[in-house]
């Protein structure tokens, strides 16, 4: 065995695992960075952000449905990385990060930039360990590709003391992780859903991330064929199948329209597969279906029965589930009346909302710029979520909608301002035949906005859709519900955004008038396809929501 050191163990190890690119700012693991280069064909994405490159890695987890590696540097690098890594934890993504912390031989001493690592990342890792002895190098790495996949996918975090990652020990060829292994539910489990489906009249399915991980799609599809049942999905379930299908209702909770929540409400059996049901999904117990029958399958064990306690639990791979759901379930009465009914109610909204958005209104209105990105971009796009207020509109189908199964990357429940605007980045360098678009309002972009060189200096042909409002609106209209002073909302000094994104080698176009947009969007398309970014700055009307949006924070809002 030969003598090696663990940052070139590490760099061996991540060229096994088939990694194509790590994310993040080289300061202390200069090593890292040398190895990789020298002994790999693994591209390094230089970010302008310590915090950036788990964002990369987030996003880039959620599209290839594959572990994605970022790294950083001591001390405030690591607290740089606890942010994503908590939202990957929160969205159930595979990210795996690393940073060299202070040398062991001066630990608890005071050293420069000394943290407890490992106790700071723990409660937002579903692993965070320390490499104490070199020669354990292969296996860590190994373990930390198998627990990022296991189960219920999420984050690891590793730290290497910059004096053990130079120690060179005889260690044993690299071994790669056994990857994502499958289980499949109990046989009874499985016939007392089947016999529960057998009795119900308007089932639902609901989809989570599980479902999505699991690249559940052509399952779930079969399912609801079967069922003749409507198709609703978590922020972390969108994409799992194509929302063209003639089953797809939309998502639940706070993104709830008009009709996807009147099907939702006269379901007698809710089948959720692969979501905890968490509060942004339900309202934290509001959206359920009276007296509905529930049948809960889910991947993870821990996530039976967390907010909703099932009338039968399938513990087990998502589409494997299904598999055995389908092949278990009897000849059901009703499905040919069921479908017709649910498609009518889906074919008039889609015309109310078609109608709706062909209004071009001033100040802009976001339901048309929705209708626009769908129109210019279409099929082979991704659509790439923020988490402001008006861009809560690319999440409300049919406003936008996904296209084809995958091209949906939500944040996770953490819902961290400013990752996804960075994570398109990712996106696009793991996804290059795609088209890809960020939808964000003002603030995120704000806070995202020294990325924008990066995605220039890779070359993605990404377009940041910007809705400016100039203020954080969604606060603020929180502070409008409850009667409060508007105060620290708005940007008396905007940003001028699309100054600073020319300056940093990007595209970008002011938008102030309706009929401006759409060619502001096949602008920004035809630079994408030369390998250039663009931002497309969109004046809006302010605290302009979908329906549901509104009704649904007049319900739950009250002072404080």
């Amino acid at each position: 065995m030969p003598a090696i050191t663990p940052w070139k163990a590490i760099a061996q190890a991540l060229a096994a695992e088939g990694i194509a690119r790590i994310y993040g700012m080289p300061g202390n693991p200069l090593h890292l960075v040398a190895y990789i280069t020298e002994f790999t064909d693994i591209d390094i994405i230089l970010n302008r952000h310590e915090h950036s490159g788990v964002a990369c890695a987030f996003a880039a987890a959620r599209v290839t449905r594959k572990p994605q590696f970022a790294f950083g540097n001591p001390g405030p690098g690591i607290t740089n990385l606890a942010t994503g890594m908590l939202e990957a934890h929160s969205a159930s993504l595979p990210v795996i990060s690393l940073a060299n912390g202070v040398p062991m031989g001066t630990d608890g001493r005071g050293a420069f930039q000394e943290l407890y690592s490992v106790g700071h990342l723990a409660p937002v890792t579903k692993w965070a360990t320390r490499i104490v002895d070199p020669a354990t190098t292969p296996w860590v790495i190994a373990r930390a590709f198998d627990i990022a996949q296991a189960g219920r996918p999420g984050p690891v975090f590793i730290d290497i003391p910059s004096d053990i990652g130079l120690v060179a020990v005889e260690m044993a060829d690299y071994r790669p992780s056994l990857g994502r292994r499958l289980s499949r539910p109990e046989a009874g489990d499985v016939t007392a859903a089947a016999h529960l489906i057998g009795k119900a009249r308007r089932p639902i399915l609901w989809c989570g991330i599980g479902a999505y991980s699991a690249d559940a799609g052509a399952k779930v599809a079969a399912l609801a064929e079967r069922l003749g049942a409507a198709v609703f999905t978590t922020p972390g379930g969108r994409g799992v199948i194509a929302e063209s299908h003639r089953l797809a209702m939309g998502q639940t909770g706070l993104y709830f329209t008009d009709a996807g929540k009147t099907w939702f409400d006269g379901a007698d059996l809710v089948i959720s597969i692969g979501s905890r049901l968490e509060e942004f999904s339900t309202g934290g117990g509001m959206y359920w279906p009276a007296d509905a029958a529930f049948i809960q399958i889910d991947n993870d064990p821990h996530a039976i029965a967390m907010n909703q306690r099932p009338d039968v639990a399938m513990v087990g791979d998502a589409a494997l589930a299904l598999d055995d759901l389908l092949a278990a379930l009897p000849e059901l009465n009703g499905v040919a009346a069921r479908t017709e009914e649910l498609t009518g109610l889906r074919d008039a909204w889609l015309a109310e909302v078609a109608t709706d958005c062909a209004r071009h209104e001033t100040p802009i209105r976001t339901r048309q710029v929705m209708a626009a990105i769908n129109a210019v971009f279409g099929n082979d796009t991704v659509m790439v979520h923020e988490n402001d207020g008006a861009d809560l509109w690319s999440y409300y189908w049919p406003y936008y909608r996904v296209l084809d199964a995958g091209d949906d990357v939500p944040m996770g429940e953490q819902t961290a301002m400013d990752m996804d605007v960075i994570g398109t980045i990712g996106v696009k360098l793991s996804c290059p035949v795609k088209k890809v678009v960020c939808v964000t309002g003002d603030g995120a972009a704000q806070m995202a906005m020294m990325e924008f060189a990066t995605a220039a200096e890779q070359r993605c042909g990404i377009t940041w859709v910007v809705l400016n409002n100039r203020a954080f609106g969604w606060p603020q209209y929180v502070q409008i519900l409850n009667n409060k002073q508007q105060v620290a909302t708005d940007f008396l000094v905007a940003a001028d955004l699309v100054a600073i994104a020319r300056a940093q080698g990007c595209e970008a176009i002011a938008v102030t008038r309706p009929e401006e947009v759409e060619a502001a969007l096949r602008s920004a398309l035809a630079a994408n396809a030369r390998g250039r970014p663009c931002l497309v700055d969109i004046a809006i009307a302010k605290h302009y929501y979908p329906d549901h949006f509104v009704a649904h924070h007049k319900a739950t809002m009250s002072g404080g």
